[in-house]
């Protein structure tokens, strides 16, 4: 409590008298005369200030600084909010900047590929090859009869040919399906019979796969007898019936004669293809091949492997340019 001594005065204000238990009632009244021994009592400020009179009476004048205070508050955030608002609106209406120039460029496309002209000798080898590449690989051949373990009921075309193409597959896998339809006729007919390229099956089972050493077991039956390409074909093209019931031998049956079925059905159960079936996987592994299908070719000396599914257009593109390296 403080005291204080006012001169004589006369103050106006609109008092409030406590009229019964906790309710005010704010009455006009006009103050006469503050005589100098009035007693002024401050509490903690909450936008209200208390008078005591001589009598000891309480009289509250309701100050308008509570008001006051909300409309600066208000003015404040209304403020900031306008602040943000003149920082982010002009970003909405911002142009997309167009792409850094050292942004690294997208794949092309197949018909991209084959169109882009060569700018030198050095042949354009498809991303998946160039990531392979880095892996070390085991010395290239410098011809096709380098090259271990090739089944001659198993490979396509001449030795000399200036182009090897070893391709890993599992009868069972999808892509090597697609592989097999989309370009190996084509692959066939344009460099294999032509004398350009020399083409081996390689069987690279996964062990993911129920059937397909099964399938391979078969397909190596049927090469052994000269029938390799309708064995390997029917099994292609009705992968999803074999795969679901396990018949292969009901599949390659369906193509072949029932002399030719007993001779398959026989090497089959000798028991003499998982062996080389198991170095076409070892040889596989020294190329650190992990997915099938996995191509490698084999050049003038170099290696190029390449694993997934190689459109014609790539792969024709691909080997021309292997084919004009001096």
């Amino acid at each position: 409590m403080v005291n204080y001594n006012f001169p004589r005065t006369t103050l106006p204000f609109a008092m409030a008298t406590k009229l019964g238990g906790s309710e005010w009632r704010r009455i006009p009244y006009c103050l006469g005369e503050v005589r100098a021994t009035t007693t002024l009592t401050f509490r903690r400020f909450r936008g209200r200030i208390l008078f005591r009179d001589p009598q000891g009476q309480i009289a509250r004048i309701i100050s308008e600084d509570r008001v006051n205070r909300r409309r600066i508050l208000a003015g404040i955030l209304s403020v900031g909010l306008l602040s943000l608002l003149a920082l982010f609106l002009p970003s909405l209406h911002k142009s997309p900047e167009p792409a850094s120039p050292s942004a690294p460029a997208l794949a092309q496309t197949p018909s991209e590929t084959a169109n882009a002209p060569a700018p030198s000798d050095t042949p354009i080898i498809p991303a998946p090859v160039v990531a392979a590449k880095a892996a070390p690989l085991p010395p290239a051949p410098q011809s096709a009869a380098d090259l271990p373990d090739v089944d001659p009921h198993k490979a396509f075309g001449s030795k000399n040919a200036p182009v090897t193409m070893e391709v890993f597959s599992d009868f069972q896998c999808p892509a090597c399906k697609t592989l097999f339809l989309t370009t190996n006729r084509q692959l066939m007919d344009n460099y294999v019979t032509t004398g350009k390229v020399y083409l081996i099956h390689r069987d690279f089972p996964l062990a993911m796969h129920a059937h397909s050493r099964v399938a391979a077991r078969y397909a190596r039956a049927a090469a052994q007898l000269g029938k390799v390409e309708p064995v390997e074909q029917a099994l292609f093209q009705n992968q999803e019936k074999w795969e679901q019931s396990g018949d292969v031998d009901g599949t390659v049956a369906a193509v072949l004669s029932a002399a030719e079925m007993t001779k398959v059905r026989a090497l089959v159960k000798g028991g003499t293809l998982d062996a080389p079936i198991d170095k076409d996987f070892a040889l596989g592994q020294t190329y650190r091949i992990n997915q099938t299908p996995t191509t490698v070719f084999h050049c003038k000396g170099q290696t190029y492997p390449y694993s997934g599914v190689m459109t014609y257009d790539v792969l024709k593109t691909f080997l021309e340019q292997l084919l004009s390296q001096k």
